[in-house]
């Protein structure tokens, strides 16, 4: 039996909807799963490597250093009974002055939640690097005990030692006398004691020295926060105390990886992302950009570690020190670097020039003083590393008496766009490109920037100016939203139900052609053609379902924004109702009590146990389980059944794909924010709503009656003295070419075939 062509039709609508939901699904779980196998044990690196200063900054500026001690001495602290600082090398023998100073370092800023300060800023002895960077107005929970931490120092034991990384640590400076060959001087510290004094809070000195006790390099570090300010000043300077010239090289890292999001949904969204400026002669506005040559997720920045043997000829893997800038694609474009940042989901760090955005009329600077950007890898064991980056400087001439700066900005705070671009340096740096509203992958290039930007002020409009409920704002978005796309939904839905039905009528006379001419199969094709020409159907009604991938990326979009809005962050529905009415101490004090989080009906306060593809289960989540019942009323009392009869196998594939929009659908969204299972429930709801009312709409005027829609074609060719539909446009040039095609093919099987 030949397969009803209207049970095809609603099979094809049916399937163009899974893929639109599945997209959108798998873009946010792609994430879940590692770009590469799992790397193999490695050995520990014995800790005489750890304390060599030379590791913790390469000479020679290669991108992969040749051995695995290389690779993971970029930011090693030695144990408490490591040696003492290396000693002085063959020439003048230089060294940094140890500090006995002891105990710990005094806090900058402030994490007073109801300050104006933002920041707070512990330190850590090694390398005068940042211990833990607070952000006062953000927490981890909705609880509001504990502030987010976008830095922090990572510490790994192993073998008897300790391994660091330190956020914005001193590392070494590479100095060349005029005349002399060039030394490395660590600056990390070590069992001997510390290498900077602090001499005021946040404000450190260390001295170089030669091995006569004379002062060489005197270098000090000042870190600085403001009021109502996401900024950290990091003022740096070499002061040569010679008589002699010298070429220096500074060493510090830069930032490291924030941490792993909480949330199971859409994977780990950390990121690697770098502005730079084009040559002044193809921009001499100066205004930084980014392309993805210089966007690089967590996955592909971390790679794959490689083997190598260690000092005692035992086999080991390390991560190479894989380069970031400069690149071919930097070098061959003269490209200069402007800034570069680690991001998660909802915050970044990021580190930028110092400059006046009214001394360079709007545009930005160079970050000048870094030559090279490293990549660095702190190896805890698969699924415990830590990336940072490590800045080293060009060769910088100092004068006798002279400075050399290697100062810089530090951006640290929310991934919103409005706060980023409050402040005037970062709205020159447009810094506000590190906030990305797309689940990138296959999707990601039909997520337009425009798109997105208006859902974003449309949303935070509502909230603002009307409402002030997330909740609240999210579901009349939906109502906007699909207002304004009603026309095309429409009209999308009317042609592929009138083309449905004619094809449905002419189902018959089509059977008994395929009966007579089904041993040739060219005589069945004219014969077809010439059918549907005398039915008046149109090949072009088929394209009916176009106009309706036309609406996937402003939905996509809409999804990425719900996702990625730092705005909604431990923001509560409907005003805290439930906050209100059950006390915190309960297990239904989550319900809706944060839109980033799911809405955890019933919250457990731990994870239970983890489901594959779902994640870990620690609390029953509604809004889910309401998504699978309104797909089930959907399918069930609001699809039309075909009339047409079908065949077991076809009535198998429509119950499979019914049950997997049922279930599998709102069981991969178990685990999603709040926010996006509101939109999904509520925009089902609307699309229930809207179908039924555009079926009534073509009931009350008729626009299913297979003999006027045939009327009509014919009163339309007699009044234009052609077939269309339509007053042209877009759809009307589509149908006009699929007729004219139609109009070939007739001509083409009516010609005589030439016999053999």
């Amino acid at each position: 039996m030949p397969k009803p062509t209207n049970t095809g039709r609603r099979i094809l609508v049916t399937l163009i909807a899974l893929a639109v939901g599945g997209l959108i699904v798998y873009t946010t779980l792609r994430g879940t799963t590692p770009s590469s196998p799992p790397p193999p044990p490695i050995a520990q690196v014995p800790s005489s490597v750890a304390t060599e200063p030379a590791a913790a900054a390469p000479l020679s500026g290669e991108a992969a250093p040749k051995d695995a001690a290389q690779a993971t001495a970029a930011a090693s602290t030695p144990p408490p009974a490591a040696p003492s600082a290396p000693a002085a090398s063959a020439g003048t023998g230089y060294r940094a002055r140890v500090d006995g100073a002891t105990g710990d370092l005094a806090e900058i800023g402030s994490t007073d939640a109801k300050g104006k300060v933002r920041l707070g800023i512990e330190f850590a002895s090694s390398g005068a690097g940042v211990k833990a960077l607070r952000l006062a107005h953000h927490f981890q929970t909705i609880e509001e005990k504990e502030h987010v931490r976008v830095q922090r120092q990572h510490d790994i034991a192993r073998g008897g030692q300790v391994e660091s990384l330190v956020p914005f640590a001193a590392l070494a400076v590479e100095i060349t006398p005029e005349g002399g060959k060039p030394e490395f001087v660590a600056l990390f510290g070590d069992a001997a004691g510390r290498v900077w004094r602090q001499t005021a809070p946040g404000a450190f000195e260390a001295v170089i020295e030669d091995d006569q006790g004379r002062d060489v390099l005197v270098l000090t570090r000042r870190f600085s926060v403001a009021e109502d300010s996401s900024q950290i000043k990091v003022e740096q300077a070499m002061m040569n105390a010679t008589g002699t010239p010298l070429t220096v090289r500074w060493f510090q890292t830069g930032p490291v990886d924030l941490d792993l999001d909480a949330a199971a949904y859409g994977g780990d969204r950390r990121h690697l992302r770098i502005g730079h400026l084009l040559p002044v002669a193809r921009d001499p506005q100066r205004i930084p950009v980014t392309m993805g040559a210089f966007d690089k997720a967590h996955a592909t920045l971390l790679s794959q570690r490689f083997g190598a043997t260690d000092a005692t000829g035992a086999a080991t893997f390390a991560y190479r020190d894989f380069t970031q800038w400069p690149t071919p694609e930097s070098e061959q474009g003269g490209l200069e670097l402007s800034w570069l940042a680690f991001n998660n989901r909802y915050f970044g760090v990021a580190v930028h020039p110092l400059f006046d955005p009214i001394a360079t009329k709007g545009g930005a600077a160079p970050l000048s003083w870094v030559g090279q950007v490293d990549r660095v890898v702190l190896d805890g064991g698969d699924g415990a590393q830590v990336i940072g980056l490590r800045l080293a400087s060009r060769p910088l001439a100092v004068a006798p008496g002279g400075k050399a700066d290697v100062s810089h900005g530090v951006f640290a705070g929310p991934l919103a766009r409005k706060e980023i671009s409050s402040e005037p340096v970062y709205k020159a740096m447009r810094l506000k490109d590190i906030v990305v509203y797309n689940f990138g992958g296959p999707c990601g290039w039909c997520t337009f920037e425009s798109i997105t930007s208006l859902l974003l002020w449309i949303m935070r409009s509502l909230h603002d100016r009307v409402f002030g409920d997330w909740a609240l704002s999210i579901i009349v978005l939906v109502v906007i939203v699909r207002t304004c796309l009603h026309p095309l939904t429409r009209w999308t839905q009317i042609k592929m139900a009138r083309f449905g039905k004619q094809m449905q009528a002419m189902q018959p006379k089509q059977k008994i052609l395929q009966e007579k001419y089904g041993s040739d199969p060219a005589k069945l094709q004219a014969e077809t053609t010439k059918l549907w020409r005398e039915e008046g159907i149109s090949p072009a009604g088929f394209l009916g379902c176009l106009p309706a991938f036309a609406q996937t990326p402003v939905w996509i979009a809409l999804s990425g924004v719900l996702f990625f809005a730092v705005e909604l962050r431990h923001q509560n529905a409907f005003y805290g109702v439930f906050q209100s009415v059950f006390p915190s101490g309960s297990m239904f004090w989550h319900f809706l009590g944060d839109m980033a989080e799911p809405d955890r009906l019933i919250y457990f306060g731990r994870e239970l146990f983890n489901i594959p593809l779902i994640g870990p289960f620690s609390s029953v989540n509604l809004l889910p389980l309401i998504l699978g019942v309104m797909y089930y009323l959907q399918q069930t009392y609001f699809t039309p059944q075909t009339t047409a009869p079908t065949t077991p196998e076809q009535e198998m594939q429509m119950k499979i794909m019914k049950y997997m929009t049922i279930f599998l659908f709102p069981l991969l969204m178990y685990n999603a924010p709040a926010g996006l299972s509101l939109y999904f429930a509520v925009n089902t709801t609307l699309a229930i709503v809207e179908s039924k009312w555009i079926r009534s709409y073509m009931e009350r005027h008729d626009m299913l009656n297979v003999d006027k829609m045939k009327a009509e074609r014919q009163a339309r060719a007699a009044a234009k003295g052609k077939a269309t539909s339509g007053q042209g446009g877009l759809l009307a040039a589509l149908e006009r070419y699929a007729q004219e095609k139609q109009k070939q093919t007739e001509r083409h099987f009516g010609q005589d075939r030439p016999k053999r």
